[in-house]
């Protein structure tokens, strides 16, 4: 049984869909800028690293088996995702044995041959191996969630997201500082900056695909006091270093600080950051432990009340035996005892003696009779 949302559209259904179709038209970008040879859709920045034709094709197909597993449960839509995470992953795979055995298997130019010089360390077409790692542990991540989330599948699929992110976020921010990670044998190649947020997008739709597949074991997207601090928390986490990063290395240096004063400058920038947002993030919280506690505490009331209304009010229930001529009752142990007697022990109500006007007259006929008239 799949392990992924159904077809209801929630928000993070439609957040998946979002991330899918994102990718999908990064995919198909790079495939028309190879294809009618447009620089600007291979590069997106001029001058910088080019998405290759197969990283491009792959991009597609991941965007549609990551569509096609979280929109679609039908039986056929879980064949074609599998079908198109495993091409993902093969092809992949071909191209780190290409890497690490240093051997051509033919495939980096099987569709468009691209016109670069071959080097020892750069085969034009080739993919680098950080793009070829992370195709792999997308596709397995994505079979291990189509088999279901249970034990080691879930570790194992949430490891593989959690280093595709890292590895997404890594380039970006390489990309931002004007710099390109680079991996043996793929020092020239890199990663693109189109490659890395597409690998972003694809991660962050796992992620939204796996909180779909189980709610109440997400952290990041319950509604628990953890999950509001961790999405308040951890975007500050991951963009405040590279803004402050962009501060130091920008131009705006010398007109903010200067060299020597550059350390306290970052260190007070963060301290006042973080504050900030510790405490408003505080404040949100103590709201909702505040109303929280104030419904326990309604709630708590109401059982009293309602417990005491319960305890005071008792109803007699069922049919009563009772003697025709001298209508006493029979209980549920066979004795039998006066109507007032059965009344006082089975509701607590306090019966109180009188007499009604028909036994009045009956029985004291000499004090019902009216008073004669004075003449």
């Amino acid at each position: 049984m799949s392990a992924l949302p159904s077809t209801s559209r929630t928000g993070l259904t439609r957040w998946t869909n979002l991330f899918s179709l994102l990718v999908i038209g990064i995919g198909i970008s790079a495939i028309a800028g190879w294809i009618f040879d447009v620089s600007l859709l291979k590069r997106i920045v001029p001058g910088s690293i080019a998405m290759k034709f197969n990283a491009a094709l792959l991009f597609l197909l991941a965007g549609l088996s990551l569509r096609g597993a979280s929109i679609c449960r039908s039986p056929r839509c879980q064949r074609m995702s599998k079908f198109f995470s495993g091409v993902v992953i093969l092809a992949g795979s071909l191209t780190l044995f290409e890497h690490l055995s240093g051997q051509d298997l033919g495939i980096d130019n099987l569709f468009i041959a691209e016109n670069a010089p071959a080097s020892k360390k750069y085969v034009p077409g080739r993919m680098s191996t950080q793009t070829a790692v992370c195709f792999v542990f997308f596709g397995v991540a994505l079979l291990l969630s189509l088999a279901g989330q249970i034990g080691w599948r879930r570790t194992l699929s949430r490891a593989l997201r959690i280093c595709l992110t890292f590895i997404a976020l890594a380039n970006l921010s390489g990309h931002f500082f004007g710099f390109v990670f680079r991996v043996r044998s793929s020092q020239i190649t890199g990663m693109a900056v189109h490659t890395a947020l597409a690998f972003l997008l694809l991660g962050a739709g796992l992620w939204c695909a796996m909180h779909e597949s189980s709610p109440r074991k997400t952290l990041l997207f319950s509604e628990t006091t953890g999950g509001i601090m961790a999405r308040r928390l951890l975007p500050a986490a991951i963009f405040l270093p590279v803004f402050l990063g962009w501060l130091v290395r920008s131009d705006l240096r010398p007109v903010l600080y200067d060299s020597s004063s550059g350390v306290a400058f970052i260190v007070v920038c963060a301290m006042f950051f973080f504050t900030t947002l510790i405490l408003a993030t505080a404040r949100q919280l103590h709201r909702m432990d505040v109303a929280r506690c104030e419904a326990v505490e309604a709630r708590d009331h109401t059982i009293a009340e309602l417990q005491h209304a319960l305890d005071e009010v008792r109803t007699l229930q069922g049919l009563l035996p009772m003697c025709a001529w001298c209508k006493k009752i029979r209980d549920d142990q066979g004795y039998w005892d006066d109507v007032s007697s059965y009344i006082a022990r089975h509701t607590g109500a306090s019966v109180s003696h009188g007499i009604c006007p028909d036994c009045a007259s009956t029985h004291f006929p000499a004090a019902t009779q009216p008073l004669p008239d004075n003449q």
